[in-house]
């Protein structure tokens, strides 16, 4: 197996409702201007690498997340970037 030079693995805090999307690729849960927001904050973490959903936790309530900085129920979303 041969081991990709330059992959990085993050882990950030997001609404859990992302999951579906980020997964999966379905938008069909998300309201107005979420599928956008979604699709603006992945380009800006992924910096022109491409990325790969891993991995998503178990769903917790938190004060706020990493990519609007509101509260809710949110989970651990595990990306790796290569």
């Amino acid at each position: 197996m041969e081991t990709m030079k330059d992959t990085e693995v993050i882990n950030f805090t997001l609404p859990i409702y992302w999951a579906c999307y980020l997964i999966n690729g379905d938008a069909d849960g998300l309201n107005d201007g979420e599928q956008e927001e979604i699709d603006a904050f992945v380009e800006k973490e992924r910096d022109g690498k491409a990325i790969s959903w891993a991995d998503v936790s178990e769903p917790w309530f938190a004060h706020n997340n990493d990519a609007n900085g509101l509260g809710g129920d949110v989970a651990t979303f595990t990306a790796v970037l290569y």
